[in-house]
């Protein structure tokens, strides 16, 4: 009985000690993320959205590497002007599937605009404007669709909306790894704007085509400001 003990601790350690070996920048995350939670809480000036915000931008970051990396250009925000506008709410029946900005056309909003959570973070389009406010549609409406693509192969596939947006037609050749940043491709909006993560994926209908989980780079519940893209294209 204590050899099986031994046995089983035994496997338990190795199992830790590989869990390490393979997966040390995802534990890097967790524990930097951790670390940043709890010496925030014990801060008095500590805001959950700032810390969002904060994530967001690291993406952002992540993703301006990676395109340099593969001698793609990144999104360069200083070449658009951007009206910030906050963001009304109906909590807690919003569905996500579009907001309402009090931003409209006495600011130059129009049809059509790119809507940023963030600085070079897609969260939607205008699709409704009057004179003080407008309506965006979000990543978040079962309607959208619009091209995106993924990963340092740059595949592409097809962003379908919903209160749990995924990637859908990725070629079965497409290399799929949990983590991959997704990013916009679509002509109306400006190229390489964030997405999100690659969460997971399956094969879909006769194994022609794959679909992918997106893990949107925004918590819809913590928005409160949103950029709106003045002179694209």
């Amino acid at each position: 009985m204590k050899s099986f003990r031994v046995l089983i601790l035994g496997l338990a350690f190795a199992a830790v000690i590989l869990t390490v070996f393979f997966s040390r920048s995802a534990l890097a995350h967790f524990f930097q993320n951790l670390r940043l939670l709890i010496s925030g809480a014990a801060d008095p000036n500590f805001s959950y959205e700032s810390y969002e915000n904060l994530k967001m931008r690291n993406n952002v970051l992540a993703q301006n590497y990676s395109s340099g990396k593969n001698g793609e250009s990144a999104l360069d925000a200083s070449r658009y002007r951007y009206k910030t506008a906050d963001v009304f709410s109906d909590y807690p029946f919003n569905n996500y599937a579009s907001l309402i900005i009090d931003a409209g056309s006495d600011d130059g909003l129009k049809i059509g605009m790119a809507v940023l959570a963030g600085e070079g973070v897609l969260l939607g389009k205008i699709k409704e404007v009057g004179r003080t406010q407008s309506e965006a549609a979000t990543i978040f409406d079962p309607n959208w669709r619009s091209a995106a693509a993924f990963g340092p192969d740059r595949s592409k596939a097809l962003l379908v909306g919903g209160p749990a947006p995924y990637l859908d037609l990725i070629s079965k050749e497409a290399t799929l790894t949990a983590g991959d940043l997704v990013f916009s491709i679509a002509k109306d909006f400006p190229l390489n704007l964030n997405l999100g993560k690659i969460l997971n994926w399956e094969a879909g209908e006769g194994g022609i085509w794959s679909r992918a989980r997106l893990e949107p780079p925004v918590h819809f519940e913590n928005l409160k400001k949103v950029l709106v893209i003045l002179d694209f294209p």
